[in-house]
């Protein structure tokens, strides 16, 4: 009795540490194993995002435009994917569910492709680039191809595992404890190859380094894709009923999506949020390099930054509880906005201030620790609506389609992501960033300084990397913090629209008739008339 009653214990304390309401085994376990890809799926692309650019650049030997241009060629292919896989798992006939098979399938591949991303085998050893650019290409359609066979049907299963509104947030804040736990090995493995303390510069003779970088977190990351794909319970899903498929469908289901006003709002929140976080992100290695000059600190700031956005989680987790998953957000926007400003005056590290540490210094480390937990409450935030537009959408439909709208949010994290690596390479090229130590950093994209055109007080290396790390960040964020105030929709509502759809399903409700006045606001939240609707006609 007593091993039990501690069980019960252990499981009620993991519980609360988590935040979770329900049963350990028919809550607690599934929101555990759902979240173990968030492992991979956070930690490989977020060290993407720090670090390679910088890698095609400093190592590998591309210049800027180079490794935009494989960028930006990787995002073409995962535009051209997203849709068709969006569609396959909507439409998959499988006993094990419309999702899991493919998070099964695509575990190995994953690691593969995550290996194949950090090396080339010998071929930029030849110093030629035009190979060196199409073979980062190639290895970057694959990674890209495998990462949504994954992404995509792992994000349109929360829906289906968790249908209740807070329920979800449940799952999302699981979700961010993950990701963290995923980030946090991921900038400790790499800093234990490229330097903790005091971070090696990316150079060429790191071309080994990188090599066995990529191999290790290749094979770690195998691992939490199988225990998801292994461990989590899906409905079969081989009784169930698709519409035939032609190209006139497929146009129609990806334009239909935009009907839905509350899918149109969280995709503007989150094209606005993604540009702001990855302008910032990816110009970090250079602006470290070439503003800061502080390179020997870029892992440790890294790893601090992961532990801000532990730190953040029970806070955005208490504050949705309090106000809802929109007004939580502006808690902790403050602390992202007052980050993003320090960039604006973050220079070389000269000069002695509060206990003997340098200001640029103490300037450079608040702004790596207040970015990450400022943007955490609306990153939070956008995470939460995701599943609550997909009921919107069947309240206009009448089906299941997350596949669907998991597509445009893979597109935006996959997709979009590359094309700003694109910009961010031509903008600092613009600016004269060199980044090849002969000073050949040319390539066959335009490019003209922009001292010429805005004189030298305000051209040059540095103002372009405050341009691309500090004011567009800047205005995208404001931007994305302005759009989610538009996004209105409370549990209230929500519970509403998943009592209407119950109903016209046939299944057992309250009995309750839909007033003028709910009709109103469902119009409303989904930008249709209630006749319009499926839910009204």
């Amino acid at each position: 009795m007593e091993s039990e009653g501690a069980k019960r214990s252990l499981g009620e304390k993991i519980k609360r540490a988590l935040g979770v309401e329900g049963s350990t085994a028919k809550t607690v376990l599934p929101m555990l194993a759902y979240s173990a890809e968030h492992i991979s799926s956070a930690g490989g692309p977020y060290l993407i995002g720090l670090y390679y650019q910088a890698f095609l650049t400093y190592v590998e030997g591309l210049s800027l435009g180079e490794a935009g241009i494989v960028m930006l060629i990787k995002s073409l292919w995962d535009a051209g994917i997203d849709p068709f896989l969006g569609l396959m798992t909507d439409r998959t006939r499988s006993r094990l569910g419309r999702h899991r098979i493919y998070i099964l399938l695509g575990a190995a591949p994953f690691g593969i492709a995550y290996f194949m991303l950090w090396n080339s085998f010998g071929i930029s050893a030849g110093g030629r680039s035009g190979w060196i650019m199409l073979y980062y290409i190639a290895a970057n359609i694959f990674f890209t191809g495998v990462a949504s066979f994954i992404t995509v049907p792992h994000t349109a299963m929360l829906p289906e595992l968790a249908p209740d509104y807070f329920q979800r947030t449940q799952y999302i804040s699981v979700g961010y404890i993950f990701n963290s736990t995923g980030m946090l090995p991921s900038f400790l493995l790499a800093s234990s190859f490229l330097g903790l303390i005091k971070s090696q510069e990316f150079t060429p003779a790191l071309r080994p380094t990188f090599f066995k970088l990529g191999l290790t977190l290749g094979a770690v990351y195998i691992l939490p894709i199988l225990i998801c794909g292994l461990t989590t319970r899906e409905k079969d899903s081989r009784d169930m009923e698709t519409p035939k498929v032609s190209a006139a469908f497929v146009f129609e289901e990806y334009r239909s999506v935009f009907r839905n006003k509350a899918f149109a709002q969280y995709f503007l929140m989150s094209f606005l949020l993604l540009f702001g976080t990855a302008f910032f992100t990816s110009s970090k290695t250079y602006f470290l390099y070439e503003v800061a000059d502080a390179k020997q600190h870029l892992n440790l700031l890294i790893t601090l930054a992961g532990f801000a956005e532990m730190l953040a989680f029970p806070v955005n987790f208490a504050l949705t509880k309090k106000f809802g998953k929109q007004k939580m957000a502006w808690f902790t926007a403050p602390f992202l906005l007052v980050s993003l400003g320090l960039g604006f005056v973050i220079g070389k590290q000269t000069g002695r201030g509060w206990l003997g540490i340098p200001w640029m210094t103490a300037a450079l480390y608040a702004q790596e620790m207040l970015f990450p937990f400022g943007g955490s409450g609306i990153n939070f935030a956008v995470s939460n609506i995701f599943p609550d537009v997909t009921d919107v959408d069947e309240l206009l439909t009448g089906r299941r389609r997350e596949g669907v709208i998991a597509t445009f949010s893979a597109f935006l994290k996959t997709a979009t992501s590359g094309v700003l690596q694109f910009l961010i390479g031509v903008i600092l090229e613009w600016f004269g960033v060199e980044t090849k130590k002969d000073g050949g950093a040319g390539s066959f994209l335009f490019r003209a300084r922009a001292a010429s055109l805005f004189g030298p007080k305000w051209g040059g290396p540095a103002a372009g990397l405050r341009f691309v790390h500090a004011f567009l960040p800047l205005v995208f964020t404001a931007l994305s913090l302005l759009s989610l105030r538009k996004y209105t929709m409370t549990g209230e509502e929500h519970a509403l629209i998943r009592r209407v759809i119950a109903g016209r399903h046939g299944e057992e409700t309250d009995g309750s008739e839909i007033t003028q006045a709910e009709q109103e606001r469902l119009t409303e939240i989904a930008g249709q008339k209630w006749e319009a609707m499926w839910a009204g006609r």
